[in-house]
């Protein structure tokens, strides 16, 4: 999928989301230098979410589901979704520590569906009608705005 200039650095972000989002699963095969065991999965999960996966729902929220929201009812009402499940992801994510090792593995699990669900779902069905709805104007708009909150 051809991604405008103003979606192509959060797409990148994705990458390392699905990653996580597989690793995340229990059907995951071993990924090299990645952990293996449910504690170093929970680790890690906690570490992306710190680095990488709470700032870049914010950089979305604050740039693409603003400007989404502010054009079109029909993208607002992905965007209610879509930040329901940031929310989800963020409580998920924030009771890991708490996950009894028994039940640790099928929260992670959890997590990690959920994850690979929301992105695909940005990229292949939001993302697409995104760049189909806005003008140019927009989009360009879009991109600076982007491009401004990645410094």
């Amino acid at each position: 999928m051809k991604r405008h200039e103003s979606l192509v650095p959060i797409s990148r972000q994705h990458h390392g989301g699905l990653l996580t989002s597989r690793l995340l699963q229990q059907d995951a095969p071993p990924y090299k230098g990645m952990p293996t065991t449910a504690s170093g999965k929970r680790d890690y999960a906690l570490a992306f979410w710190q680095e990488h996966l709470q700032p870049h729902f914010a950089l979305e929220e604050a740039t693409v589901f603003t400007m989404a929201t502010a054009f079109s009812e029909h993208l607002a009402k992905q965007v209610v979704k879509l930040c329901s499940e940031h929310k989800q992801l963020e409580g998920l994510m924030l009771a890991l520590p708490e996950v009894k090792e028994e039940n640790l593995s099928q929260k992670l699990h959890e997590i990690g569906q959920l994850l690979e669900q929301h992105i695909r779902q940005e990229e292949r069905v939001f993302f697409e009608q995104l760049q189909q709805e806005l003008p140019e104007a927009e989009l360009r708009l879009l991109q600076e705005q982007v491009a401004g909150h990645l410094g």
